[in-house]
């Protein structure tokens, strides 16, 4: 809910961004790209900690990969069925 709010807040700011001028614009466009490649950049650090701080992330990492592998396999055999036998 509270990540609709905020996605709403964006879209009224962003919105509200069609009346200011277009210098202006340019400015918070530029500001913005810079705080979301910031953001970015964060969230990929705090879960290269998260994951350099599991023991056994080795075997997790295994593990993962498979599982990874797996969920593209799977949509990918159907996909490729749905396109050649269905449509």
């Amino acid at each position: 809910m509270v990540e609709t709010l905020i996605m709403i807040l964006g879209v009224i700011a962003g919105f509200s961004l069609l009346k200011v001028k277009e210098h202006r614009r340019i400015a918070v466009v530029n500001l913005n790209n810079k705080v979301q490649l910031i953001a970015v950049a964060l969230i990929i650090f705090i879960m290269g900690i998260n994951l350099g701080s599991m023991e056994d992330f080795a075997h997790k990492m295994l593990t993962m990969g498979l599982q990874s592998l797996v969920f593209a396999i799977i949509p990918t055999v159907f996909y490729t069925f749905l396109a050649n036998y269905l449509l």
